[in-house]
């Protein structure tokens, strides 16, 4: 099964510059690129010819990609115009040799250099059916300043279709993080490898639709990255003659005074999702308001703190249930409070518990106080924090992690041995 690879803006750079040794040049690499925003600008407005297209290029690659759309959309029989942002004295190489071949071919090019300018460019941006982006790409440094926050923002208030080039100019390729301001795409084309930035939200959001081309690069470049696309597996054909003992056994330990809706919707969730049979241990009083909404889920009532969640002395009496009634895999957590006996409670079973286990919610908040009961286990181990949770559970500043969220999630995965 193909699953999507994904990449960090540094390995896209190692693909690109490990091309040549296959013999592809970047203005090869180039002209893929430019084809395939042609290819995607069709797709979305059907036929091009007469169409008013606007190409908005900035002085790097990112721009000389959006110059080869601008070729091809003029051969197809498009109307284009094209904006160049910055000083072209500064351009690369392969931009400025597509620049020069966009002027040649006639297409009306003007030049953005300053705040004056962008009336000018509003003004066309009102013209045109279309504006393809190609104004700055994963090269993004800090945030966005002068002259290119003018034009982002003026393409945003033209509220046009936008066709970004790799990546909406303004998101961070590695975080998916907004630098100052970006530009709002009806589509990104993204090249080589979907970046991180082009999955991660907001930066997913600001992509549109997203399409992937990989250009000419050859597979062995792709395949040597490690991330992909979480593609659900198949799941296995369901037997038809089978029964809830069949098709697993889960028990959710979870609940407490005034949270109903996690223990509720953990263990009745294992059911929806195909499971065969769910038992929920949460406090004995609150089993019977729970009862009353899912009748399908068998309950086990716990002995309770004064403040009416899971008390330590069930602590023996979870692990023998585990154990007699076959239990495969555990949830721990959701909505038990954080009453300091429950929270050590959760800590203990943490360690004790042999089978795959789920740490979520108030869970979370307990291995955080203590993350070497987890490093122990031999079983396979869940988490599931948002983002403050992982920063709790990692000692890590959250702004830090939001910068690189994929680097920390690695680390925290190899330093617990879990899946997060």
């Amino acid at each position: 099964m193909y699953r999507m690879k994904v990449c960090s803006v540094d390995e896209m750079r190692r693909i690109d510059g490990e091309a040549p040794k296959y013999g592809l040049d970047h203005l090869l690499l180039m002209e893929d690129a430019g084809s395939a925003v042609y290819s995607a600008a069709l797709e979305i407005l059907g036929s091009v010819i007469d169409k008013k297209i606007l190409v908005i290029a900035g002085s790097g690659n990112n721009g000389g990609d959006a110059l080869v759309a601008a070729r091809r959309l003029h051969a197809a029989g498009a109307i284009v115009r094209v904006a160049f942002v910055g000083d072209p004295g500064r351009a690369s190489d392969l931009t400025r040799r597509n620049l020069e071949m966009v002027s040649n071919t006639g297409i009306e090019v003007s030049f953005v250099r300053e705040q004056s300018d962008i009336s000018s460019l509003e003004k066309m941006l009102s013209w045109c059916d279309a504006c393809i982006v190609g104004l700055i790409g994963i090269g993004l440094r800090g945030d966005v300043r002068g002259i290119y926050r003018d034009v982002i923002e003026a393409i945003n208030r033209s509220g046009g279709i936008v066709i970004s080039v790799d990546i909406p100019s303004g998101i961070d390729g590695d975080s998916g993080a907004v630098r100052g301001v970006a530009v709002r795409s009806t589509a990104t084309v993204t090249m080589g490898l979907p970046k991180f930035g082009n999955i991660l939200y907001p930066g997913y959001q600001y992509c549109g639709r997203l399409y992937v081309s990989h250009l000419s690069y050859p597979r062995k470049l792709l395949e040597g990255v490690s991330a992909e696309l979480n593609t659900p597996i198949p799941l296995p054909e369901r037997i038809r003659w089978g029964h809830k003992g069949v098709f697993g056994k889960f028990l959710a330990i979870a609940g407490s005074r005034y949270y109903y809706g996690a223990p509720y919707y953990t263990s009745y969730s294992f059911l929806k999702a195909g499971g065969g049979y769910s038992r929920l241990a949460a406090p004995k009083s609150v089993i019977p308001y729970i009862a009353a909404r899912c009748s399908e889920v068998v309950y086990i009532p716990l002995e309770e703190t004064s403040e009416g969640s899971i008390a330590m002395n069930n602590y023996e009496a979870i692990l023998r249930l585990i154990e007699e009634a076959g239990i495969d895999i555990v949830a721990l957590g959701p909505g038990v409070s954080l009453n300091s006996e429950t929270q050590e409670l959760v800590r203990m079973l943490v360690e004790a518990i042999d089978r795959p286990l789920i740490i979520d919610g108030d869970g979370i908040t307990a291995i955080s106080r203590d993350p070497g009961r987890v490093k122990g286990r031999k079983a396979q181990t869940i988490i599931t924090p948002h983002v403050v949770e992982f920063s709790r559970l990692v000692g890590v500043d959250l702004k830090k992690i939001q910068e690189d969220p994929v680097s920390s999630l690695r680390s925290a995965c190899r330093d617990l041995g879990s899946y997060i």
